[in-house]
């Protein structure tokens, strides 16, 4: 089981929405962090739709270092006793800023690096207010 993710690459290359994803059910879409390719999945009753990762369509990059597929089993376990305890509960994604050791890159937002493909390599640091994140063209840092 992977983590449900609600963003990802449509066929033309455009960020999408699982909720415009939608209207275009049988688009192809691809992972935003990793370029594996996604399954989508509609809406089931109160579930709102997502993507999915698959086993068999994974990337070597995706395998290893997206945060999607590499979750936390402990997080997944608070996780489902939260939702046990109060209804609707979503994760908490924990944004900081980050330098990367392999690269040299600043960024914000979650611990994954988009030159370098991972977040193995980075360390949270804290930015002086002269020290800005590299921003990123042609897709977004993070999915906030």
């Amino acid at each position: 089981m992977y983590a449900k993710s609600f963003i990802a690459h449509a066929s033309r290359g455009r960020l999408t929405s699982a909720v415009t994803a939608k209207t275009y059910p049988y688009d192809r879409y691809v992972c935003h962090l990793c370029e594996s390719a996604l399954v989508l999945h509609p809406e089931w009753g109160t579930d709102r739709p997502w993507f999915e990762h698959t086993a068999d369509a994974l990337t070597e990059n995706g395998h290893e270092h997206c945060p999607y597929v590499t979750v936390v089993l402990n997080e997944l376990t608070l996780i489902q006793r939260l939702r046990r305890l109060v209804k609707d509960t979503r994760p908490v994604v924990r944004k900081g800023d980050w330098q990367c050791a392999g690269c040299g890159r600043h960024y914000h937002g979650e611990r994954y690096c988009l030159s370098c493909r991972t977040g193995t390599y980075s360390k949270e640091v804290a930015l002086s207010p002269t020290l800005k994140p590299d921003t990123v063209t042609g897709g977004a840092a993070c999915a906030c």
